[in-house]
């Protein structure tokens, strides 16, 4: 399919408008892409998505052609059945805007990788782990993430530690010769720093006022998405919309080309 290029308000309302119902807003970004509604994502297409979405709402009010009907979901206005669906940010004398700025401000899982593949990374002097928001965006280099990261034998986890006087890349890259190194063929990793529209990470972040419950959500968040409990029938919270899949080092592409071809010309 040959890609539009419309604006993001104009993708977003015209998924809004295929769809007919209420959809979260990595659904509409997911949905925009596959139909081929703009010719470049960027590396947060989901953040866009959520921002214009936001800033729309915020601005026109009920005037707004977009309306927010739970956490993270949205219609379009004509759409509602009731209004009492609305969620809006000025309920409550704009508690819940303010309620949101500071929980923007005190998240501190910024973005995360799930059981990303060691064979994946072309493991040079400091390794490029690269990732996408999803399918269609541009890549990021999270090698100077800081945060915490799991090594995983299979699924079971064999260690925990911590990239912060090291980034998460040079941290890997010790366990690739150090005693854990035959025992590990998977990792997963929590950062800190946030992923910006250009596609890097945003190292002046900062924290303000992290409560007991920032770091409580933050731990339970962790545990439920690394351990992944059957009992445990959400995510945690702060994650939604963070994920980064992995994206094959070039690397890796290029040698894997070249042994099938070494491969079909055995066979000829």
């Amino acid at each position: 399919m040959e890609k539009s290029d419309l604006k993001w308000k104009e993708a977003i309302e015209k998924v809004l408008e295929e769809e007919k119902k209420a959809l979260h807003y990595t659904d509409i970004a997911e949905l925009i892409s596959e139909r081929g509604y703009r010719k470049s994502l960027g590396a947060t297409p989901q953040d866009t998505v959520s921002s214009v979405l936001t800033t729309d709402i915020n601005t026109d009010k009920e005037k707004s052609i977009f309306a927010k009907v739970d956490k993270g979901i949205y219609i379009l206005r004509k759409f509602l059945d009731d209004r009492s669906q609305l969620l809006t940010d000025e309920e409550n004398g704009g508690k819940i805007s303010e309620k949101r700025t500071r929980t923007e401000n005190n998240k501190i899982i910024n973005a995360f990788g799930i059981y990303w593949y060691r064979t994946h990374v072309y493991w040079k002097t400091i390794p490029d782990l690269l990732g996408i928001q999803q399918i269609g965006a541009s890549e990021v280099n999270f090698k100077d993430q800081i945060g915490i990261y799991l090594l995983h034998d299979s699924r079971e986890i064999i260690y925990v530690g911590q990239a912060i006087d090291q980034p998460l890349g040079q941290r890997l890259k010790n366990h690739t010769s150090d005693r854990l190194s035959g025992r590990w063929d998977r990792f997963s990793w929590f950062g800190f720093y946030p992923v910006n529209e250009n596609g890097g990470l945003d190292n002046n972040k900062k924290y303000e006022n992290i409560s007991v419950q920032n770091l409580g959500d933050t731990l339970e968040a962790v545990l439920i998405e690394s351990i992944e409990p059957r009992q445990n029938r959400k995510q945690g919270n702060l994650f939604h919309g963070l994920e980064y899949l992995q994206k094959e080092a070039p690397e890796i592409k290029k040698k894997k080309q070249k042994e099938l071809l070494s491969e079909l010309n055995d066979k000829l």
